[in-house]
């Protein structure tokens, strides 16, 4: 039988989507295979876009990449990835379970904001209902953002060491 599964990729994992750096290579290959097979239900965080134009932004100003690459980068996830079928799904950044959510797992963790509020959606947003084979999957190459959420109960494939869920 096959569940339907929501997924929720990180920065770390938009990233890979269309950047053909070295930096990228580690699980690049996995993420875009398995993004393209999940056309459905592929979610990220608001805050997980502006992150992903960020770490394009980094890149630059690191001369990882040159300017042409920037931009070709920015146009290419602007087209390919937003113009196409990633949706976005947050829980309100104001609600209450944010506020004491986001202080609980950043003490606990030591992760910043924006990776406890992308656990807090997954786990507390509209898709929280879903049954143990239905559960949400958060897709990352961000280890220490999969530990938070595996530990918090989450499903998680961690791209650059872990190989691919079966669907």
């Amino acid at each position: 039988m096959i569940w339907g599964k929501t997924h929720y990729l990180d920065a770390s994992a938009l990233v890979k989507l269309v950047a053909e750096d070295p930096d990228e290579e580690p699980g690049r290959d996995a993420v875009r295979k398995y993004y393209w097979g999940n056309r459905d239900s592929v979610y990220a965080t608001s805050y997980c876009v502006t992150e992903t134009f960020s770490a394009f932004k980094t890149k630059s100003l690191r001369h990882r990449i040159t300017e042409d690459q920037y931009i070709k980068y920015i146009l290419e996830f602007r087209r390919l990835i937003l113009g196409v079928n990633l949706r976005i799904d947050d829980v309100p950044i104001l609600s209450p379970i944010v506020s004491t959510e986001a202080e609980r797992l950043i003490k606990k963790h030591k992760i910043d904001f924006l990776d406890s509020f992308q656990i807090v959606t997954i786990l507390h947003g509209r898709f929280r209902v879903l049954g143990p084979n239905s559960q949400s999957i958060l897709i990352t190459a961000d280890r220490d953002l999969a530990k938070a959420a595996r530990a918090e109960g989450a499903k998680v494939w961690e791209c650059t060491t872990e190989h691919a869920p079966i669907n």
